[in-house]
């Protein structure tokens, strides 16, 4: 009786840790597809890669995952919602690195004013006072008056993060890793999103080209 109440315990814990779970889900329009038969499961507190050359439909794939893009073959569950029904359910939900022509930030803005609004978005505190702070959180101070449009890449795509967590979401997915970075930029990445997937509990999601990248991942899935 012991031994069956545990299993049930288990399996329940289980199942609350999983962020997303999709069964041959695919996208066709008139133009192509981006993506098909993708068969998955995203756990909350590990780092899932998408891995596949330019062209093989990753972006597209993290965007579904992250309930920004609809796909219209298949069965995706997302926070306990049915996709895309749900969609709107559970966006706030989820955090957003920059993905391009997507959520784009305004080059001619500061860092803070840039990270004050994305707080405010999620009602939080967001005077000086509250965006230095926020800034040193994800160490990146030193950026505070500089404008979005003169930022490294690097520090660019960091900035992505910090807005993509401003709502602490149980999820945070990243497009694009190497994009700009050096292979060891790009290493060093990686190792941040699975501190932050490990240590905060949450399931991050990184698309990715390199293959050896992608082994710091604790899953893979490969699009061809």
């Amino acid at each position: 009786m012991v031994e069956a109440e545990e299993t049930a315990l288990n399996e329940a814990l289980s199942a609350d840790m999983v962020y997303a779970q999709a069964r041959e889900i695919g996208l066709r329009t008139s133009q192509g597809c981006p993506y098909a038969g993708m068969t998955c499961t995203v756990r909350k507190g590990e780092l899932t890669a998408l891995r596949g050359r330019d062209g093989s439909g990753k972006t597209a794939l993290l965007l579904t995952l992250a309930a920004r893009m609809a796909h219209n073959q298949g069965e995706l569950t997302i926070l306990g919602e049915r996709m895309p029904k749900g969609a709107r359910r559970v966006q706030r939900r989820i955090g957003l690195g920059l993905v391009a022509g997507v959520n784009d930030l305004r080059e001619n803005l500061t860092v803070a004013a840039t990270v004050a609004a994305e707080l405010s978005l999620f009602g939080k505190p967001s005077k000086q006072d509250d965006v230095e702070a926020y800034l040193r959180e994800w160490g990146i101070e030193d950026l505070s008056r500089m404008s979005v449009g003169d930022l490294p890449r690097e520090r660019l795509v960091l900035l992505g993060i910090a807005l993509g967590m401003a709502g602490d979401p149980e999820a945070l997915a990243v497009d694009d890793v190497e994009t700009g970075l050096t292979a060891r930029q790009s290493a060093r990445l990686m190792e941040r999103l699975s501190r932050i997937a490990h240590e905060r509990g949450i399931a991050v999601m990184a698309a990715c080209a390199d293959r050896d990248l992608a082994q710091a991942a604790d899953c893979i899935y490969e699009l061809s």
